[in-house]
């Protein structure tokens, strides 16, 4: 029996990214307003839906070799486990805050609601205030930690990744054509050079064990790998990067504000990110001529899902958001020269200039050049995400450039 895996799967990722937006409409909004959101949204996801069609030529690169399949899935599973999701492996700082946030999720009721006391001449101290978060992510297994306790909770979370990363590596084999171990050991493997700089200035032993910083480069100048991205920041990664793949593996021009609306909800940094190859796409599948054609290229986009669906999620969450000042305080920042020259070369520019010599005449490539090159000059909020996470979809590009001159190239360095 021969299945459709890529018309399965590519509707499981929409399912994956609507569902916690779904979940946010029924379970923290006042009953006229869930109900009527929620039907928006049902609505919308019906639609995408019945706009996916499948490649039948990737249903027979992915079934040409089920050994393969269900080893890289083994292999997946493997590496998920030991990221720390689910409290079954040691864990890294960042989970100290993601762990309290998911356990609120699954001990308060929702709305998540706190009395703050205790912090003398804090803006909020006296106030009742909400839960505010980029928490889409966590929805759904904070949903299933309710009914069946904290455990299944984090178990669900860790399995929710595990899905969310299968999907993703998916999708990146779609893109590139390829569903083999190379496709696995690109995609967890990317990270370009910028652990360099933290090995000249700390030891090995000493970065492993966390008693030296690996931002080496300063706290706002720093490049992730893939890896690191999952294994710290999965609730803003998996998503954004699944969001892209689905509009840049062909995806119907009728969903594709509707995605990009959901990396709003899912990822606002990379939102913002990724804006600029969003507008890319749109020209780049532009038919016709300018003037002539703009009518008829504006209706090929004209929905409900984009239209009504993509506007309910971004004002919605934009209402939700904006009640977080901390978000609001932004800056222009600076960096002293060789520092920021070596940033560069050991985070993109190497390894940009390697494969330039295919993609010297390819706008996309420059366009992730452009993107890059002034990202270390801004902050948002107080905290380091800015740079780091408006990268996420440029950095992504990259990789997949890096995939395409790996295959397409002979030559052999």
């Amino acid at each position: 029996m021969k299945y459709n895996w890529d018309g399965i799967l590519t509707k499981a990722s929409y399912l994956y990214l609507s569902l916690p937006f779904l979940i946010f409409c029924l379970a923290w909004l006042n009953l006229p307003s869930a109900i009527a959101f929620s039907c928006i949204t049902l609505v919308s996801i019906y639609f995408c839906l019945k706009n996916v069609h499948s490649d039948f030529s990737i249903n027979y690169l992915v079934s040409k070799n089920p050994r393969t399949i269900w080893v890289s899935l083994l292999i997946i599973l493997f590496i998920i486990f030991f990221s720390g999701i689910g409290h079954y492996t040691y864990q890294n700082n960042d989970h100290l805050y993601r762990g309290a946030l998911f356990a609120d999720l699954v001990k308060y009721d929702w709305p998540v609601m706190y009395k703050v006391s205790g912090f003398p001449g804090h803006f909020l101290e006296g106030k009742t205030t909400m839960m505010t978060y980029y928490l889409g992510f966590y929805l759904p297994a904070a949903a299933l930690g309710k009914a069946f306790g904290l455990e299944f909770g984090r178990f669900a979370l860790f399995f929710w990744t595990f899905i969310g990363t299968v999907l993703v590596v998916f999708q990146t084999g779609k893109y590139l054509r390829k569903f083999n171990y190379k496709l696995l050991l690109l995609f967890f493997g990317w990270g370009t050079l910028f652990f360099i700089g933290a090995l000249y200035k700390n030891s090995f032993i000493d970065i492993y064990t966390e008693t030296a910083n690996p931002l080496w480069a300063g706290m706002i100048l720093y490049g992730d790998s893939n890896l690191g991205l999952i294994y710290w920041t999965f609730n803003q990664s998996l998503t954004a990067w699944l969001i892209l793949l689905l509009i840049y593996n062909k995806g119907p021009k009728q969903n594709i504000f509707f995605l990009y609306a959901l990396t709003f909800f899912l990822s606002p940094f990379a939102f913002v990110g990724m804006f600029p190859f969003i507008i890319f796409s749109i020209w780049k599948n532009y038919e016709g001529r300018l003037k002539d054609d703009l009518w008829k290229n504006i209706k090929s986009y004209l929905s409900f899902q984009n239209i009504i669906g993509a506007v309910l999620v971004v004002g919605l969450n934009f209402i939700y958001i904006d009640s977080n000042k901390a978000g609001k305080f932004f800056q222009v920042l600076h960096h002293r020269p060789k520092i920021l020259i070596v940033f560069y070369l050991l985070s993109w520019a190497i390894i940009a200039f390697l494969i330039s010599s295919k993609f010297k005449k390819n706008a996309l490539f420059w366009l992730v050049v452009i993107v890059l090159i002034p990202l270390p000059f801004f902050q948002q909020g107080y905290g380091i995400d800015f740079p780091g996470r408006l990268s996420i979809p440029a950095l992504f590009f990259l990789m997949l450039m890096v995939g395409q001159f790996l295959i397409e190239e002979k030559s052999g360095w």
